[in-house]
């Protein structure tokens, strides 16, 4: 018979995201209906409850020097990407998250990979960048890709490690779920490139990590051409 230490050490970064997958079917359905979805995600700006809880997590964190940054459906739709979600995923270092709990105020611990902030019933999934996650690449440190957004008042992933993270699930899920299941992390990544073609090259992918580098030029060439396209057809109805 297993000891409760040694079931413990059975449960691998990648079943534990399957157990998050899971208690979020289980709890969210019952609580977010499309209504509440949508007020909760508003016009999408700073002035969104979302946005609201995310200044609430950027205060907690900052108040105990949590190195972390906000990463998932927010930094997507930072970046541009009108879409709506329903949690806070919040990328940091385990060592330093488990000295911080438990938590208690605004936003409080339940447990130890998430919280909850009290004023929205929103959930905040706590992911750690310092466990192997079983990707084709590891979590991003938040200390190296977390940048400060002024008008948001938080720290988000950086664009390109968000291209090159979301990338890396896609993959991850389509290896081992299929395209059905994958599909939405391909067009958060499409959707990425697409509006904000300026800051993408060929070459700055190049630099990318060599485990996803590949999918990423595949997406932006097809993004490009795509925009090429669209270009195409409005000269040729406008002439």
């Amino acid at each position: 018979m297993l000891s409760v230490a040694q079931g413990f050490e059975k449960i691998t970064p990648k079943l534990f995201r399957g157990i998050i997958e899971t208690k979020r079917e289980a709890r969210e359905p019952m609580q977010m209906t499309a209504a509440r979805i949508l007020q909760l995600n508003g016009d999408m700006t700073r002035d969104s409850p979302m946005m609201e809880v995310v200044r609430r997590v950027h205060s907690l964190c900052n108040s105990r020097k949590l190195p972390y940054c906000v990463i998932g459906g927010m930094a997507v739709i930072r970046n541009g990407y009108a879409r709506t979600t329903i949690d806070v995923d919040v990328l940091t270092l385990k060592k330093n998250w488990l000295n911080a709990l438990p938590i208690e105020g605004e936003i409080a611990s339940d447990g130890i990979d998430n919280c909850m902030d009290k004023k929205t019933g929103v959930r905040i999934y706590i992911l750690f960048a310092d466990e192997d996650w079983g990707m084709v690449i590891p979590m991003p440190d938040p200390r190296k890709v977390a940048e400060f957004d002024q008008s948001l008042g938080a720290n988000f992933i950086g664009l390109h490690a968000l291209v090159q993270l979301k990338t890396a699930v896609y993959l991850d899920k389509l290896r081992e779920h299929g395209l059905a299941t994958a599909a939405k992390d391909l067009a958060d990544v499409q959707a990425l490139i697409k509006n904000n073609l300026t800051k993408f090259s060929k070459e700055r992918i190049e630099g990318y990590d060599p485990a996803v580098q590949k999918q990423c030029m595949k997406t932006y060439n097809e993004v490009v051409r795509e925009a090429r396209s669209g270009k195409k057809k409005r000269r040729d109805i406008e002439l």
